[in-house]
């Protein structure tokens, strides 16, 4: 099993099972790191206290990111969803949904 820093995505566990997400995502919750990435999922955790998460600097670090190289955030899934709308991932525009 990787270390908790590599569990950014669940879905790069070696195993992942019901007991393995929930574990995951205890280890981060306790970290104040309340986004978890599982593939193309992002679990977003109340942490039930307020978290510098949504200032311009933030906002900026994730405005062209490349997947998977910074934490994962809500403004990494805004960031892809629209560059991938107007077609700047490549294969042209794409339709994008976003259910929260």
């Amino acid at each position: 099993r990787p270390p908790s820093e590599a569990a950014g995505d669940l879905a790069a566990l070696a195993e992942l099972d019901e007991a393995a997400l929930l574990d995951g995502l205890r280890e981060r919750f306790l970290r104040q790191q309340v986004y978890t990435d599982v593939g193309d999922i992002l679990i977003a955790m109340n942490p039930f206290q307020p978290l510098p998460l949504y200032g311009r600097e933030v906002s900026e670090q994730y405005r062209h990111q490349e997947t998977g190289t910074l934490p994962p955030h809500i403004f990494a899934v805004a960031s892809r969803a629209y560059h991938a709308m107007l077609g700047r991932r490549g294969g042209g525009p794409q339709s994008q949904c976003i259910v929260i």
